[in-house]
């Protein structure tokens, strides 16, 4: 584990040791280690693959003393299960995949092999890891498609991908919970509302969490549609 500042008021915590999953379920325990623990001092943690950013109030607690919290922290006995908060919890969503929804299905099925239809039912047949919050705003982080196989980003990124567009790029996939630019391929959308501000937490989803998919048509997505990701807990 490495710990290095990131200004004042702020350090990373990297997990080196390992492999990428070991990497990652050592960033699990520590957050449910310092949600546990409830200090004043930390306001906030943001977990991605292999490491966490802590911020720390520093007039509350000098660097050495967090540091010595995060150590024991990672080398405590506790919960090693992914989620930070109980058993995984599995949400199963509606996508309307391919035409002007998910203009590059054509192409990440040829990159795959595969016809889109064939495409279509291999991302559906799967159940995919949230791995992290990604951007934009709480985006869940997810596992790829298929194991060891890496889809390349678009040479020239989107200035705006609609909110609910399910996307896939390198070894991971996304669904975008709010418009955003980006530079993924999009394969299809969802008519579910990942986030909302009016809600606490504003998603119903977390790391440790997974997601499946199921097809629709366009006379299915009016009866989804602007339903949250609470509905489709299965």
């Amino acid at each position: 584990m490495e710990i290095t500042s990131q200004g004042d008021a702020a350090v990373r915590v990297r997990f080196t040791e390992g492999d990428s999953e070991e990497r990652w379920n050592g960033v699990r325990r520590l957050v449910a280690c310092l949600q546990e623990l409830r200090l004043p001092a930390i306001s906030g943690v943001a977990a991605t693959y292999d490491s966490a950013l802590v911020e720390f109030d520093s007039l509350s607690i000098r660097l050495e003393d967090l540091e010595s919290v995060l150590e024991y922290a990672v080398t405590r006995d506790g919960r090693t299960a992914a989620t930070t908060d109980g058993e995984p919890r599995r949400f199963s969503v509606p996508v309307r995949y391919g035409g002007e929804l998910g203009p590059d299905l054509g192409l990440v099925a040829q990159h795959f092999g595969e016809s889109e239809d064939d495409l279509i039912g291999l991302h559906s047949a799967n159940w995919y890891l949230v791995r992290c919050f990604g951007a934009p705003a709480a985006s869940p982080m997810m596992d790829g498609l298929r194991d060891g196989v890496s889809v390349p980003r678009r040479s020239d990124p989107r200035v705006r991908v609609p909110e609910g567009s399910v996307a896939v790029a390198g070894v991971q996939s996304l669904i975008y919970s709010v418009s955003a630019p980006a530079g993924w391929q999009l394969i299809g959308r969802t008519p579910a509302r990942l986030v909302s501000t009016r809600h606490d937490p504003v998603c119903a989803y977390r790391p440790g969490d997974f997601v499946s998919y199921f097809p629709i048509n366009d006379g299915e997505w009016a009866k989804y549609e602007g339903l949250s990701m609470e509905d489709f807990r299965v």
